[in-house]
């Protein structure tokens, strides 16, 4: 039988295969019921025994004396509740009212002078990580017929944390300096990254940025273009001059149809998760299923939690008839699923995907 990693290849190059891949994710106390259903400890012994396709991620580690810094200055007037830390690289996740949902505070939401906001230490560099772990991981999980991926590459969402989103919205459209000072320094992480991960042997880059919303993007297809476009394709360039057959991934929530051509262009090879609650997946997948594959598909926000089984099944086989016509399909529901997902749901997902996702 063709293994994970050949059959994601051949995913991402919409070659329709004997299978299909499959997974869901669950978060919190969702997990915890799914477990305790089918009696099993961890995700590993979980995803092995119902089929689940289940890639690892390889990072790199903290080189030795690299610095760490302390961000306290930024956060002197907020009562931090006990056991709860800054993150390493100087955010503040306040803990939220339910789940796994976090305040994130910025440590320059209320700063303002340019001095003092490039004065803010920069955790992600790449002389302050060691990758030479990785090739030896990456060869491990091989060894085992295991899908090696990188960490998150992102450029949006991981400056915004440190400007605060206003404020780095704000900058996009008036103050270019300051929101190309984080996208760049985004820029050179990622292209560091990428070039250790591809070289040592990774199977998909992962990329993700929320640039989308319910009813659309949530800054315009034109400001995308001008600031993020341009990194974005400097990142996939570079990957696939390294590999031309490392996988290309990227997650966006929301409504992103009006860049779908821009990721095509500039190589994307997967495209995540294409909501079916403010996107067309069937329209999508018409316009561009010859250019693009695509892994999500099954909604979290009405269908799994208020859907019934029958109604869960019949979109499943929709999906994979229609999306999956080429063999450019990756089935799971469009995000994590949350502990209001009936337990007769999940397991619908499950053994609906078993049955669908072998032709």
């Amino acid at each position: 039988m063709i293994s994970d990693r050949e059959l994601l290849l051949a995913t991402a190059n919409r070659k329709k295969e004997e299978r299909i891949l499959y997974y869901a994710q669950f978060a919190g106390e969702c997990q915890r019921k799914v477990f305790e259903y089918f009696g099993v400890n961890n995700q590993d012994e979980f995803a092995t025994s119902q089929g689940f396709f289940n890639p690892k991620t390889v990072r790199p580690i903290r080189a030795e004396g690299a610095p760490i810094y302390d961000y306290s200055k930024y956060f002197s007037e907020i009562k931090i509740p006990q056991g709860v830390k800054i993150e390493s690289d100087g955010i503040l996740n306040l803990p939220g009212s339910q789940h796994h949902f976090t305040h994130l505070i910025s440590p320059l939401r209320d700063i303002y002078e340019e001095d003092e906001i490039y004065d803010l230490p920069v955790y992600r560099n790449p002389e302050h990580f060691d990758f030479s772990n990785m090739k030896t991981e990456i060869c491990q999980l091989h060894n085992k017929g295991i899908v090696a991926t990188s960490p998150i590459c992102r450029l949006f969402e991981t400056s915004w944390p440190l400007r605060g989103y206003e404020n780095m919205l704000v900058d996009m459209l008036i103050n270019e300096d300051v929101a190309n000072y984080f996208l760049d320094n985004e820029l050179k992480w990622n292209m560091e990254l990428v070039t250790q991960s591809v070289n040592s042997g990774i199977d998909m880059l992962v990329f993700g940025d929320d640039v989308g919303n319910q009813k659309g993007m949530t800054f315009s297809a034109t400001l995308w273009r001008q600031m993020l476009k341009p990194r974005w394709a400097q990142i996939f360039t570079l990957a696939k001059k390294i590999n031309p057959n490392v996988v290309l991934w990227y997650h966006s929530c929301g409504d992103v149809t009006d860049i779908v051509p821009d990721l095509i262009e500039i190589g994307l090879d997967i495209l995540n998760p294409v909501q079916p609650e403010c996107m067309d997946p069937y329209g999508i997948y018409q316009k561009y299923g010859d250019k693009l594959s695509f892994d999500g598909g099954i909604g979290t926000q009405k269908l799994m939690p208020f859907g019934t089984p029958d109604e869960i099944a019949t979109e499943m086989k929709k999906v994979v008839d229609i999306v999956g016509a080429r063999g450019g399909l990756i089935l799971s529901p469009s995000h994590v699923l949350e502990p209001e997902v009936p337990m007769e749901n999940i397991i619908t997902f499950i053994k609906t995907a078993q049955k669908i996702c072998i032709r």
